[in-house]
Parts: structure tokens; sequence; C-alpha cells
């Protein structure tokens, strides 16, 4: 009784500090190279040589960028930076009311166009070993196939982290977002840009034990000033999502939700088809063993549609908590360093 007693006192006592107001995210050092709108490309030197090509980090719209460079030792950038990978990350920003009648082809295409073309100039500044690899995470993955669909030259290899490729193997949520029982139309019409705190509501009443999961642990670990640091970061973060431009998101729910056009095909942009079978180069699908936002199949299929060749992992975790383990950073270096 007096250990429960004391672990009540000592979260009680840790809550009252304000950790979540107070996580210090995203503190590895970097440059703005290019602005666009509320965009930007974020420039993070590596602390050694450089030992391989650049790489461009496509994060989702819907979140800061920060839970890939979450706390030190918990961020992906700064692994990959002591491992002498140069990264280039985009940062979407937060879209405005004047932002919900843009659609996906001016992220996916033309700004992702953009972006490409300004690291491949800033890279060649700074004599870095020639080309370009990517790197999508969830959305932002699904964003960058699109991308490289339309345009195929412009990376040598191409990774993705708990990427939805097959949308209708996305369990719960598939079912969720279905022509039938998903009002898309109505809440673009209605809405604009889709609300941030709504999409925080559906994620959260996927797997609601989640809630119950998060307040135990922190319980559980209430003299681990550690695992609080790193709870009050994620806290933080997830706490932290970007409004979806409107336009974007019924082209997005509509195409990959409702047709599954990364697989069954038809998606358009322009007159350009959206097929992953026209890019070549050597991919590799990351998938998290306890996604349940995207379950592995859903991202492995990229090897049934890919051009070119595909290796899959699965690793323990789930759709977030990946990101700051050290598995994902190390799998992504021995990947780029092959």
């Amino acid at each position: 009784m007096l250990e429960v007693l004391h672990r009540n006192a000592a979260v009680a006592s840790f809550l009252k500090s304000d950790p979540i107001g107070s996580a210090r995210t995203g503190a590895t050092p970097n440059t703005v190279i290019h602005r666009q709108g509320k965009s930007a490309v974020r420039w993070f030197h590596p602390s050694v040589p450089a030992t391989a090509a650049p790489v461009v980090i496509v994060m989702p719209l819907i979140n800061t960028w920060t839970v890939w460079d979450l706390l030190p030792g918990r961020s992906v950038v700064e692994r990959l930076l002591e491992a002498g990978v140069p990264v280039y990350l985009v940062d979407w920003g937060r879209p405005g009311k004047e932002d919900a009648a843009r659609p996906l082809s001016d992220y996916a295409d033309v700004l992702l166009g953009r972006v490409f073309d300004r690291v491949r100039r800033h890279a060649a500044s700074q004599a870095y070993p020639q080309g370009l690899d990517a790197i999508g995470y969830c959305v932002g993955g699904t964003f960058l196939a699109v991308h490289l669909a339309l345009h195929p030259e412009q990376v040598g290899r191409a990774a993705f982290v708990c990427t939805p490729i097959d949308f209708h193997q996305s369990g719960r949520l598939a079912t969720w977002a279905s022509p039938s029982d998903f009002p898309l139309d109505a809440i673009v019409d209605n809405l604009g840009n889709y609300p941030a705190d709504m999409m925080r509501s559906s994620f959260r009443w996927l797997r609601p034990s989640g809630v119950t999961r998060k307040w135990v642990s922190l319980w559980e670990h209430a003299e681990d000033p550690a695992f609080q640091q790193l709870w009050a970061a994620l806290e933080q973060w997830n706490d932290d999502n970007v409004d979806f431009p409107g336009e974007t998101y019924r082209e997005y729910v509509r195409r990959c939700y409702f047709d599954n056009a990364l697989v069954a095909g038809g998606w358009q942009v322009g007159n350009r088809p959206v097929s992953l079978a026209n890019v070549k180069v050597p991919a590799l699908s990351v998938a998290a063993a306890q996604d349940h936002i995207v379950p592995p199949p859903a991202a492995h299929a990229l090897a049934s549609c890919w051009g070119g060749p595909v290796e899959t992992v699965t690793i323990n975790g789930g759709h977030v908590g990946v990101s700051v383990g050290r598995k994902l950073p190390a799998t992504l270096i021995a990947w780029l360093r092959a």
C-alpha cells in the first residue's frame, strides 16, 4: 500500500511540473535551406565525414516532423548523422484556411519536385557523394511513392517506413474509411481542412486501450527519469497534430482508401498515371509488427506493385514507437550503406 501511495505521489509531482509543455523536441541543429509557402527543407549536417549519399526524409503532412528527432538518444536523424548520412528533411508546416483548396498534386508533385531540385543543388555545393536517396514515413511515404511514380528519376533508392500502400489491408481504419460509411465530401465541403483534433480522436479510438496503457506505463515507471522524459516528449508530439488541407484530404481518402489506387491503378495526376511499376530503383519497406494504423500487410504490399527490387523488414514496435527505438535507424543505416 505504501508503494502505491509513493508511486501516486511521484506521478502527481511529475505532472505538476508541466513536463509536456517543457519537453524540448527537435533539438538537433539544422538550417533551413529552402522555403515554399509554409513548408521548409531542413538540412542536418553530419557530425562525421559523409559516408553515404544524402537522404531526403519526407515526413507525414498530418504531424510535426519532430518525432524523428524527439530527444537526444531517441532520434532517427541523430543516428543517421552519426553514421555519416547527410539529412534533408521536409517540414510541411501548418496549413491555414487559405490552403483548403490546394490539391494533393501541389504537395506530392510540385512541392516535392522543388524540394529534390533544391536539395540536389545544395548537396553538390557541400561536395557530398553524388546522388540522392529518400525515406518516407507514414503518409509522407505515400506522398513520396506518388512523386516517384511521376518522377522515377529523382532518387537512387527509396525506403518506406510504416507507409500504407495497400490501404484495404489497413484493418479497422480501412473499415471506417469506406465509401459507404465515411461521408468524405460532406466533411470537406463543410469543414474545409480536416481538423487536427478530429484526426487525433479518430486514431485514439482505433485502439482505445492505448490511452489507459499510457497512464499505466507512467505509473509503473514513476521513478525512472529517462522514461518520464520520453513519455512527456511523445505526449507533446501526439497532442500536436496538424490540419489536413481539405482538397488534398479528399483526394487522399478517395484514391487511397476508397479506390486503393496505388495497388489497383487508375490514379492520374494531370494526364500522368500514378503507377509504382514505373519506378525501377531498389526499395526498402519497413513495417512495425504491432502497427494498428499501417499493419505489415498494408506496408509490404509495396513488393507487389513496385517496379524494382523490394526488401521487406518487420521490426518490433508500434506505428510511433519504432521512431524512438534503436532498431529503425540501425535498419536504415545498414540499408543506406549497402
